[in-house]
């Protein structure tokens, strides 16, 4: 099918039920982030939320993006990175490490509090990837995993 032909369905980039961009299109952008990130030597944090509790993945993923959404700066990209468990991630273009753990708590806050009416909370976490050293986008969600595993937050790239 031609992408100009009017039968052609839509591309779908943004998740329905939250309002942020699905995982098809996010993974992508952190690709394309970590590249210019490599290129202009610059650095990148990246947030990784899930929630803990027994809510319906729907709806504390609709919650959670709210709270993020009105968290993060506009030239951050926020996104639906999985529903079970629920997982939001947060690509934070030119953000160091001190600045990545300012927003995750920031984030952090924001979620516990729009998750408290339904008695769940949620944990995250963070990456920096320091420039110097190509990475790809999967160690960085591996990373990001295993910093929300044990509330360490994770360092990549070569120390300046």
């Amino acid at each position: 099918m031609r992408a100009d032909d009017p039968q052609a369905e839509p591309l779908h980039i943004v998740d329905r039920a939250t309002g942020l961009f699905n995982d098809r299109f996010v993974r992508p952008v952190l690709e394309d982030e970590l590249a210019r990130a490599h290129r202009y030597q610059r650095n990148l944090g990246v947030l990784l939320i899930e929630v803990n509790g027994a809510l319906p993945p729907d709806e504390a993923l609709k919650t959670m993006a709210a709270a993020l959404a009105s968290t993060v700066r506009d030239v951050d990209t926020p996104g639906v990175l999985g529903r079970t468990p629920p997982q939001l991630l947060a690509i934070l273009p030119d953000t160091d490490v001190a600045g990545t753990a300012h927003a995750a708590n920031r984030v952090l806050v924001a979620v516990n509090e729009a998750l408290q009416a339904q008695g769940a909370q949620a944990a995250v976490g963070l990456v920096c990837v320091r420039p110097g050293q190509r990475v790809r986008a999967g160690a960085v969600i591996e990373s990001a995993s295993r910093s929300l595993r044990s509330g360490r937050p994770e360092m990549m790239g070569k120390p300046a």
